[in-house]
């Protein structure tokens, strides 16, 4: 119960103006994730085409972002040009994907010190606002200005029937105050406007993909991009169910082996970037919020790089889930939270099945007798638990140049290029992502054999007869695996 206060002497304080408004620019944006949000508020006023322009002209380059939403009255346009203008207890619309009513605000403060906003409602003409942080400092005063620099940078709503501009100008951030000549800078720039390209393809695609919003950057329409890879050959969907008494939907997907794809599909595919983007998938109505992680219920792990968990909430979830004003962090509730790690272990071992299979561990272990096959390469743990590999000399080839008196360079160089062409690196790396412990142990207490004399021995005459120095042949012996590990070898290298 709140108490009453009406007979207390009170006093307003409001926030001072530039303090405030400069702390707006510290929520930890960048370029990417300011840009998805002022997309957010296109989705939200039902936009279906969204352009995004922008140019390098050094420090008076520029970025806008146009829309063709509904647009804005005059009395809306300055609700939303204003901080705060949204409690986030309140009830929205299923599809709105704001929530603080910061969003406009802190995402281009951000980037720039020059916020215009021009809008147009159906049947009337182009209103427009601004924000410049340079006056806001100098007058200490919270001045909305009736302001535009360039009317030409609004010029694509004359031709829609309503709509938004958002113009970014001093973008101090991006560019600070880089000549136009400055190609290093022009480069970043450019370099920046790549990756928001590809985050927009990512954090949009369901929408891309159900045909309700085009997105165009200087002219290009955007294509969306499936992190689950659902209609690739040897994908799977292991699991889908509904939580939160069927407010959270979640689906498991695996994608397939790296060694059913092509190149190009690779290369579609960001193959080399899977380690980093296995994990959790949450969307708030569609929208991708955070991707690739675990959200601290498991670890990132190669054996498991090919998981992948679509979570969907709505909106009115963002308190229980701690959605941030970012929309970039998220935290599973509690009521959850159990659910999910148990379907994350469903999915990482769907995941890890498919390297099981394919790295073929069951042919390297030599404690198994039982296929006629022999792999080149075998692996043999030792009592300490450490985890040995040695080429197997058991196999066809191998054992028939063995049992030779001599062998010709042909052959010498088709039985190296078949061992450097088998290595086991695949389940190498799955061992090691299994059993860290068994490769770091080392066994550095065994005595000195008489095998690692004769190939010492060996080297260091192969070093003499390239003149080499007897005393640099020899640092350079005791410089590699297993040799430096027997000072007493010295006496047999003269």
């Amino acid at each position: 119960m709140i108490e009453d206060f009406k007979n207390i002497a009170q006093e307003e304080t409001p926030p001072e103006a530039s303090a405030m408004i400069n702390t707006f620019r510290a929520f930890g944006y960048n370029l990417r994730t300011a840009i998805a949000d002022i997309i957010d508020n296109s989705i939200s006023a039902k936009a279906e085409n969204i352009w995004i322009e922008y140019k390098w002209d050094g420090a008076e380059s520029w970025v806008t972002i146009t829309d063709d939403g509904y647009g804005m009255n005059l009395e809306g346009l300055k609700l939303a040009m204003t901080p705060g203008s949204k409690d986030p207890k309140d009830d929205r619309d299923e599809y709105d994907l704001g929530r603080f009513g910061l969003g406009l605000k802190t995402s281009s403060f951000s980037q720039c010190k020059r916020l215009t906003v021009a809008t147009k409602s159906e049947g009337f003409n182009v209103i427009n606002r601004c924000w410049d942080l340079d006056y806001v400092n100098e007058t200490k005063k919270w001045s909305l200005l009736d302001y535009i620099s360039d009317k030409s940078l609004a010029n694509k709503l004359e031709d829609l029937k309503s709509g938004t501009t958002v113009i970014w100008e001093k973008l101090d951030r991006l560019v600070g105050n880089s000549n136009k000549q400055n190609e290093a800078a022009m480069n970043v720039f450019l370099e920046e406007f790549a990756l928001v390209e590809e985050h927009l393809c990512l954090v949009f695609h369901r929408y891309m993909e159900q045909k309700r919003i085009n997105i165009l950057m200087n002219g290009n329409k955007l294509e969306p991009w499936d992190p689950f890879m659902k209609h690739a050959e040897g994908g799977q969907l292991v699991a889908k169910e509904e939580l939160d008494k069927a407010q959270v939907k979640v689906k498991c997907y695996v994608l397939p082996h790296i060694s059913k794809l092509s190149a190009e599909e690779r290369k579609q595919a960001k193959t080399d970037e899977w380690y980093k983007l296995q994990g959790f998938y949450i969307y708030r109505q569609n929208r991708l919020l955070l991707h690739g992680d675990w959200l601290g219920l498991f670890s990132k792990n190669e054996h498991y790089k090919n998981a992948r968990i679509l979570i969907d909430i709505p909106n009115k979830l963002d308190h229980d889930w701690k959605i941030d004003i970012k929309k970039a962090t998220a935290t599973p509730s509690f009521t959850v939270r159990k659910d999910l790690i148990r379907l994350g272990k469903l999915a990482r071992s769907s995941a890890g099945s498919i390297h099981r299979f394919r790295g073929n561990q069951i042919m390297l272990d030599d404690s198994i007798k039982s296929f006629d096959f022999q792999s080149v390469w075998k692996a043999r743990k030792t009592r300490d638990e450490a985890r040995h590999y040695y080429v197997n000399q058991e196999h066809t080839l191998i054992k028939g140049l063995l049992e030779k008196d001599s062998i010709s360079k042909k052959e010498f160089k088709t039985v190296i290029k078949l061992i450097g062409e088998t290595t086991p690196v695949e389940s190498i790396v799955q061992f090691h992502s299994e059993e860290p412990e068994s490769h770091e142990l080392r066994d550095t207490g065994r005595d000195l054999d008489q095998g690692t004399i004769e190939l010492a021995t060996m080297m260091y005459k192969s070093l003499i007869a390239t003149n080499t120095s007897p005393e640099i042949a020899v640092k350079q012996i005791f410089n590699i695996e297993p040799f430096n590990q027997f000072p007493e070898l010295v006496q047999y290298l003269n």
